[in-house]
């Protein structure tokens, strides 16, 4: 299949990850979260369904170009019903409707828009980016961005008919909403109309649309948000600490890319593994004394860094060559294609839990402390990939002599990474940060046991599968 990363397996059962993420958001515990996390988790369970459909297809076709030609009209008519592709759509509108207080014209409406986006969000990835995505691989980001998309245009439309008093962590919701449409918008735009790939008009496109997301979000939150983002930047010490945290190790992380580019003297695997211990060391103070405040920040993070791959490819001119070497350091075997994704996969996975949880943000905003069930969840990027994934490397270079079957992964560095991540639960313990019973240590160590099998064993993307794979059991403990 000419659509897909040559020599990497097709990955289908990465179809279910996002949507047994979002599946917490079912339980009646968080029903009076506001937003409600049982839309996102309804619409999640719909986009596995319409993703496996779709995924089918590609597989059984042979290739993208027949995806969409095959004829089931010799079908029964039931069968053509059950098996449509928006009959996902319908099925999960009328179970909102029933299950949640959204009326069924918003929820048809929701679920509709929703697999239309996965539908053609998938097609475009693997039609302008040929070699960059396994099938699975797609369908994640396929499934990410239509339930990104469809949600934020959900919330931000009962925001502007409810027009009610916000709280913080709303008013941020509101925030990063608006520029996430407004992010998807001028992506579009940018490949749909070739004229903005000159540099003389790249920079104004730009310009433009940061403008119309200023003045969308200022009508929404009722207040300039120039001045709002900067009183929630400057509110506490914490945020201003954890600024000029990230801002040093923003510079270290380019000075020691430049150092190693020119010098030579560290692998491309070993630097790999430095930006990982970066991760740590940024994320692990975010997620302890500001979620919310972290979550902001990790989606403008990532947003710059699709901004930059999008100038690379596009070859906008001067950034475009400056970007290539700066980005070929996160190159690895998995890069075959168009795009360079390891490192936004690196910083998506260690925050999507951040993304995804249902409710420990907002109770964190509202004054209180994160309870010690929701501080594990949250840190389940940082231990899969940034502890257990690099100490797994370490552990395997050193220690290693005992393969797992078919890969170059070792036994030994499995064991390393879970024995990494259990060191580190014990230090929180110890901090009294978590609370851990006989019972919750088991069921970390299986979650996290399970996890260092999967990224042995596994040749998709572990970055940005492993946080998802932890984080869903650990929101049981």
């Amino acid at each position: 299949m000419r659509t897909i990363i040559s020599g990497t397996s097709p990955g289908l059962w990465l179809v279910m990850l996002v949507p047994l993420a979002c599946s917490p958001g079912l339980n009646t515990a968080y029903i009076s979260c506001s937003p409600t996390p049982r839309l996102l988790a309804f619409l999640a369970l719909q986009v596995g369904v319409c993703g496996i459909h779709l995924y089918k297809q590609m597989c059984a076709s042979g290739t993208y170009d027949n995806m969409r030609s095959e004829d089931n009209r010799e079908s029964p008519i039931l069968l053509r019903v059950l098996i449509h592709p928006y009959t996902p759509a319908l099925v999960t509108a009328i179970s909102l409707s029933f299950l949640s207080d959204i009326h069924f014209t918003s929820a048809i409406l929701a679920t509709s828009s929703c697999a239309w986006i996965l539908y053609e969000l998938t097609h475009w990835l693997f039609r302008t980016f040929p070699g960059s995505f396994s099938l699975g691989e797609g369908a994640m980001v396929g499934q990410t961005g239509a339930l990104t998309i469809t949600c934020s245009l959900y919330n931000l439309l009962s925001t502007f008919l409810l027009q009610k008093n916000k709280s913080e962590f709303q008013e941020i919701s509101v925030f990063l909403q608006t520029a996430v449409l407004v992010f998807s918008s001028m992506v579009a735009g940018l490949y749909k109309f070739p004229l903005l790939h000159h540099p003389q008009m790249f920079m104004p496109y730009i310009c433009m649309c940061g403008s119309v997301g200023v003045a969308v979000s200022s009508f929404l939150l009722g207040k300039w948000t120039p001045l709002w983002l900067l009183d929630v930047v400057t509110m506490t010490q914490a945020r201003l600490s954890l600024l000029s945290l990230w801002f040093g190790l923003a510079v270290f992380s380019a000075a020691i890319t430049t150092w190693a580019r020119r010098k030579k003297v560290l692998a491309t695997t070993v630097l790999r593994k430095v930006y990982h211990i970066v991760i740590i060391l940024a994320f692990t103070p975010g997620v302890l004394l500001e979620p919310a405040f972290t979550h902001i920040a990790a989606i403008a993070a990532v947003m710059f860094c699709l901004v930059l791959e999008m100038v690379r490819v596009l070859e906008i001119q001067p950034i475009a060559s400056v970007v290539s070497r700066a980005f070929s350091s996160f190159l690895d075997e998995k890069d075959q294609g168009t795009l360079i994704l390891s490192h936004i996969y690196l910083l998506a996975g260690v925050a999507s839990p951040l993304w995804l949880s249902p409710c420990a943000l907002y109770d964190a905003e509202e004054g209180s402390s994160l309870s010690p069930g929701s501080v594990l969840p949250l840190l389940a990027g940082v231990l899969a990939v940034g502890i257990g994934d690099t100490a797994a490397s370490v552990g395997g270079t050193y220690f290693g002599q005992k393969h797992w079957s078919g890969t170059k992964k070792t036994v030994e560095g499995s064991i390393c990474g879970v024995v990494a991540q259990l060191v580190a639960v014990l230090v929180l313990v110890f901090m009294n940060i978590v609370d851990m019973s006989l019972k919750a240590w088991g069921h970390f160590f299986i979650s996290a046991a399970l996890t260092a099998v999967v990224e042995a064993l596994t040749d998709q993307v572990d970055n940005i599968v492993l946080p998802l794979l932890l984080y869903t059991p650990l929101m049981d403990l």
